[in-house]
């Protein structure tokens, strides 16, 4: 049974606004997308880029897919994607006001992917562009990586998915190493290349929360890291998270302690802040490095402030 610390129709009406702004989220990244193609504007980190990384690559013999600046935005972009689609089974599960168990495991994946999609991006805008393509390669390194070990897992190693998948792998280093001249298969093995380190999940979001707070966010790498941590125990089995939302109470007619489950509005808003807050930042960021014109951002930052006023100052 569930226990509300406020009226619940005051619950509900707040939960669907919350809603509303995770769509407003998904569709600022579609609008995004259909305003802008993902082309870079003049003069922007994105153009320079592109001026460096030609697309086709020609150093590339036999491309298999993206190259050069290109493979960069696609990389950012699928994260994006992902993440706005996260944002969208947010707004379903907050309308319906099923906030307790399963939203913390999309909060959390959101803010995985978005701090892939920055971290390829990287701290400063002017650093080599080289850098970058190194970081959208690891990224696509890891994902080949993880499809080959999979397809190998669910079915015989005999079958067309697993080839594909090991030909793709193997075809995606052989690219990356004639790419980058000097680099080995024991780079690979460790996740680094061209001076870059591929961070594992929780590095990823610390290392954002440092990039945000030194743009003047007002949660550093520290606290960040907490709300990850507790946002992956409510995510994996982990006793706490749900006894510290459970409650009992005698019942009058039976005489037997009942469990609630605490439907805590406050800690609500605060779990959709951080993945609000977190795609916000990505996109808004990405938004920077393409040089677009920021109404998408500007009209997104409005329904912010009019829905949560203390957004961008808290």
């Amino acid at each position: 049974m569930a226990f509300w610390q406020h009226s619940p129709d005051d619950v509900v009406s707040r939960l669907v606004e919350i809603a509303d702004l995770f769509v407003a989220s998904r569709d600022a990244f579609f609008e995004t997308a259909d305003r802008f193609h993902w082309t870079p504007a003049q003069g922007s980190p994105a153009a320079h880029a592109a001026a460096e990384l030609p697309s086709p690559d020609p150093a590339v013999a036999k491309p298999r897919g993206e190259t050069g600046h290109r493979l960069i935005a696609e990389v950012v972009q699928t994260y994006l994607l992902t993440a706005s689609g996260h944002l969208g089974g947010l707004a379903s599960l907050y309308a319906s006001c099923e906030v307790i168990f399963p939203t913390p495991a999309l909060i959390r994946s959101t803010i995985e992917n978005c701090a892939h999609a920055v971290w390829v991006l990287g701290k400063e805008p002017d650093e080599p562009s080289e850098n970058r393509l190194a970081r959208a390669y690891l990224e696509e390194l890891v994902s080949a990586e993880e499809a080959k070990k999979n397809a190998g897992r669910m079915r015989a190693k005999t079958q067309p998915s697993y080839l594909l998948a090991v030909q793709h792998y193997t075809a995606l280093k052989d690219e990356i190493i004639a790419r980058f001249p000097g680099t080995t298969r024991e780079d690979l093995g460790k996740r680094t290349l061209n001076g870059q380190a591929l961070p594992n999940l929780e590095a990823a979001v610390s290392w954002m929360y440092e990039l945000t707070q030194s743009h003047g966010g007002t949660i550093d790498s520290r606290a960040g890291t907490g709300v990850y941590g507790l946002l992956s125990n409510m995510t994996h089995p982990t006793l706490y998270p749900a006894r510290q939302r459970r409650e009992w109470a005698d019942d009058p007619v039976t005489g037997h302690q009942v469990a609630y489950l605490r439907v805590d509005l406050g800690f609500a808003e605060k779990a959709a802040t951080a993945a609000l807050a977190t795609f916000y930042n990505a996109l808004n960021y990405t938004t920077s490095y393409f040089g677009w014109p920021t109404a998408v951002i500007d009209e997104f930052t409005a329904k912010i402030e009019e829905s949560m006023p203390t957004f961008f100052v808290d």
